[in-house]
């Protein structure tokens, strides 16, 4: 009986441990992967969830933040990166205690770069200016690269991409 339990742990250790090797991100690449989807820079999220879990028979990391009243979560695939479960959920007073962000005209710059995947260098803003939207204060922000143009609104106080847009210049 004692052979079969140590057996057994064996084969529990080895899987693990083929299960590790099979991980192909890290954990704070999965954080930039969420990052990049929900279209907000490292500074203004708030992590309160990064692990890796086992969920369908695949290695994923479970990866959750707020950006002011924003909670992200997100399920990524640890072999290739995708992500695998994506939502999002607004709280009346928000996670840190009502306390408002607020972001710069060169932060919303950041922000639409960083989704676009744009280094400045490479673009010319033709537009950057702070407006009020639906009760909201915003950001539009439009450039061109490559030929195209893009344009974006970014949430003033959460850094939040509201709505963003890619057309022939």
């Amino acid at each position: 009986m004692k052979k079969l339990v140590l057996f057994l742990c064996m084969i529990a250790i080895l899987a693990i441990g083929a299960t590790a090797l099979a991980a192909n991100i890290t954990i704070d690449q999965a954080k930039e992967i969420a990052l990049a989807k929900a279209g907000v820079i490292a500074e203004h999220a708030l992590f309160t969830k990064a692990h890796p879990d086992f969920d369908d028979g695949r290695e994923t990391f479970d990866v959750e933040f707020y950006v002011g009243n924003t909670e992200y979560d997100f399920e990524i695939d640890a072999a290739t990166g995708d992500i695998r479960e994506f939502s999002t959920e607004s709280h009346l007073y928000g996670f840190l205690g009502g306390e408002s962000q607020t972001v710069n005209e060169e932060q919303a710059k950041q922000i639409a770069l960083a989704q676009a995947g744009f280094k400045p260098e490479y673009v010319r803003f033709t537009k950057c200016h702070l407006d009020m939207d639906d009760g909201r204060k915003e950001y539009e922000i439009e450039f061109i690269a490559n030929g195209m143009k893009y344009e974006y609104n970014i949430d003033a106080t959460t850094g939040r991409i509201v709505e963003f847009d890619i057309d022939n210049d």
